[in-house]
């Protein structure tokens, strides 16, 4: 589930007037957004950066932030500083969106940043082969949740609701929920489904009604909802779901903390951390009791189920942990969809032996022509099975086609992990 970012960062600083005080160490992300917008306002641009760099402290890996970290550095006249968080950028195998403004325009227009735009340009290309496993007619589902159910795959529709099950590459309807379908889990016999809702971000049957997330259970044989446990404590958004026997997880990407749902059908925060900002993906280590979340803006953390303990995973690299939306964990390692970045890429992380250290960042595929937002997928066997034409660039928030919007057919694609 992709988060969105609202208007331009430039346009938002213009509308911020208040006094900034430079010299106080920011408190937290707002206050040092904050302190940004005034000094941009004011055209003090060396302070901007300053700012901006305290902001980036706390989301590492938002691409918006550096982005006007590098342009705060080039409108105050640090070419060199500005062109070395390019570089940077560029090491990482990614690229910088450049909106055609004035500003962007003439730092494009520098000789000094002739190679760093060219290895942009480079790093935007497609990488892999597109190995693709079914392509389907139906383009109106916007899928999220899939998952391998014996011979057949099970997807779900944060549009409409309803749950699908695809078998001998045909897509029929078993099921619709009372609300989006974010995320599947199955339980250890298989016999039942277990789904996060929401009816929001999306969800075309929303309209009038208050915002809702809910663990649901779908008995498969009976084909009926068995049970649905509505989650409660302020603004709450299931992304994600894993679980661990009967006992389910799941991030909240509204107001990030890891909900838990007990056998006793009780939904409970688990844990929340100051760190988090919006929480994706959630990958399950039964044999270490953890849990590895994804965090759009703040990379990858591990939880110890036993001491609900958080420990950001360290990144001695400095490669690019940022913008996962799945999560999957496969021999030691995880596999990452990441539709945050640009480009957007499906990656593998190299793990320590201990699990806690990012050794390094392999690029599987990227930015290849037959996407549309991969999200979710799973692991069969050697390979990495995924949505790929998500569509959701094509949705508003309500549910509702953007003018001009082209939709994809629905396509599940595949990598090989080995």
């Amino acid at each position: 589930m992709r988060a969105r970012t609202g208007a331009g960062f430039v346009a938002a600083l213009a509308l911020s007037f208040a006094a900034a005080n430079a010299e106080s160490a920011p408190a937290n992300y707002e206050s040092a957004l904050k302190a940004a917008q005034d000094a941009f306002a004011a055209g003090n641009y060396s302070a901007a950066a300053l700012s901006l760099d305290d902001a980036q402290s706390f989301r590492p890996y938002s691409l918006f932030l550096t982005r006007n970290r590098m342009l705060a550095r080039y409108l105050s006249g640090d070419i060199a500083g500005a062109l070395a968080i390019a570089e940077t950028v560029a090491e990482r195998g990614l690229s910088l969106e450049l909106p055609a403004t004035d500003a962007f325009d003439k730092l494009r227009a520098e000789a000094a940043f002739t190679a760093v735009l060219k290895s942009f340009d480079e790093n935007a290309k497609p990488k892999g082969e597109a190995s693709i496993v079914v392509s389907l007619a139906e383009r109106e589902v916007l899928p999220e949740a899939i998952i391998k159910a014996g011979d057949s795959v099970l997807i779900g529709s944060v549009r409409s609701g309803a749950i699908f099950e695809m078998t001998a590459g045909s897509l029929s309807a078993v099921a619709a929920l009372d609300g989006g379908v974010f995320d599947f889990a199955l339980s250890p016999d298989g016999a039942r489904l277990y789904a996060v809702t929401n009816n929001q971000l999306a969800y075309e049957n929303a309209a009038g009604r208050p915002a809702e997330a809910a663990f649901v259970t779908f008995d498969r044989a009976g084909g009926v909802v068995a049970s649905k446990t509505v989650v409660s404590g302020g603004g709450v958004l299931l992304g994600d779901l894993e679980a661990d026997g009967d006992v389910l997880y799941a991030t909240d990407s509204l107001t990030p903390r890891i909900f838990v749902l007990g056998a006793d059908g009780v939904a409970e925060s688990l844990v929340s951390d100051r760190r988090f900002v919006n929480l994706q993906g959630l990958a399950l280590d039964p044999k270490r009791r953890r849990l590895y979340v994804a965090d759009y803006l703040a990379g990858l953390f591990v939880i110890d189920l036993n001491t609900k303990a958080v420990t950001q995973i360290a990144n001695p690299k400095g490669v690019h942990l940022g913008g996962v939306d799945g999560l999957y964990l496969y021999k030691g390692d995880l596999i990452g969809v990441q539709n945050g970045t640009s480009p957007q890429r499906i990656v593998r992380i190299d793990l320590d032996r201990q699990g806690l250290t990012a050794r390094g960042l392999t690029v599987l595929q990227q930015a290849l022509p037959e996407w549309s937002e991969p999200t979710h997928g799973f692991v069969d066997g050697d390979r990495f099975i995924y949505i790929a034409t998500s569509n959701w660039p094509a949705y508003d928030d309500a549910g509702k086609l953007r003018e001009g919007a082209v939709l994809q057919p629905l396509r599940l694609m595949a990598v090989d992990l080995n």
